[in-house]
């Protein structure tokens, strides 16, 4: 029955995210604030959650069906993709000063990330002595414990420190980077195995490789319009 499920959910899963992945694109690229902009960054958004939900989904089946590693990465994926997509989208929503919800659910967030990330570092670097997936593991769990600022941060300090486009456009490019992480890490890793020949040691390059032409892309963005650190 839990196989069933899980093709089920892979069906749903695999088409809305390569949909994400594509649409992903459109707002990047085009005038910020145009209609364009406005309509597909809306269509990414909730295609995003869809494949967040159906992640979580396969994230507790694959648990069922004894697949640990699988569920555990997933389900870390999951939770770093689901806090910059709900933020880049809620502060729009936010005046000069923030709703106590909002705050509080960045912190939710924040604490949820920090724990995972160290969870996923420590399974990568003990269970798996930073070998293989081990290696993959604890690179993503380093990158969740910068956490621990969000954490620290007083409601005014993060306001003061902050703005609706910086934090938009840092949540949205955040987003996209872990799509396509989970994306080179289970489906796409078939692809570049199969087709490219790539090696198992080599995957540790399109695994990492989304993180690092985002943190690129970010700081070209910062520039630009001077709002993301």
């Amino acid at each position: 029955m839990f196989e069933t499920i899980h093709k089920v959910l892979l069906m749903i899963h695999i088409p809305v995210g390569t949909l994400s992945l594509i649409l992903f694109w459109i707002p990047v690229g085009v005038k910020k604030g145009s209609p364009l902009h406005r309509k597909v960054g809306r269509y990414y958004y909730y295609c995003m959650w869809m494949v967040l939900v159906t992640a979580f989904l396969l994230c507790i089946n694959n648990l069922i069906m004894g697949n640990c590693v699988a569920a555990a990465f997933l389900g870390y994926l999951t939770v770093i993709t689901s806090y910059p997509l709900w933020y880049s989208y809620e502060i729009l929503n936010q005046d000069k000063v923030w709703t106590d919800t909002y705050f509080r659910v960045r912190k939710i967030f924040s604490i949820l990330i920090f724990l995972s990330s160290i969870a996923m570092f420590l399974l990568g670097a003990i269970k798996y002595n930073f070998r293989d997936m081990g290696g993959v593991m604890t690179f993503f769990g380093l990158l969740g414990i910068p956490a621990i600022r969000d954490i620290m941060m007083t409601k005014e300090q993060a306001t003061n420190k902050e703005t609706k486009l910086k934090m938009h456009i840092q949540g949205t490019i955040i987003s996209g980077i872990a799509a396509y992480t989970a994306f080179f890490a289970f489906g796409g890793s078939r692809f570049l195995m199969g087709v490219l020949h790539l090696d198992a040691q080599w995957m540790i390059l399109p695994w990492t490789l989304p993180t690092l032409m985002g943190i690129v892309y970010m700081r070209y963005m910062s520039k630009k319009y001077k709002v993301v650190r």
